[in-house]
């Protein structure tokens, strides 16, 4: 599922994703650079922690799949 979204200015679309066997979201910036990754652990149908990473230079490190 990806979608767009308005951030900070700019457009940026999301795609979904599986970050270490957990659901997560991926927003993409226009130029391609990853913004953000949710990821969720979900317990009886329940979302119980969200960890996001936003740090430009630790997005970079991670093997992310190509934007959508």
């Amino acid at each position: 599922m990806a979608g767009r979204a308005r951030v900070a200015g700019g457009a940026a679309h999301g795609q979904a994703a599986i970050v270490n066997g957990r659901p997560g979201v991926i927003a993409w910036n226009e130029d391609g650079t990853p913004l953000s990754l949710l990821a969720f652990t979900v317990a009886d149908g329940r979302i119980t922690e969200i960890t996001a990473v936003v740090d430009p230079v630790e997005l970079a490190l991670m093997d992310l799949p190509d934007p959508v």
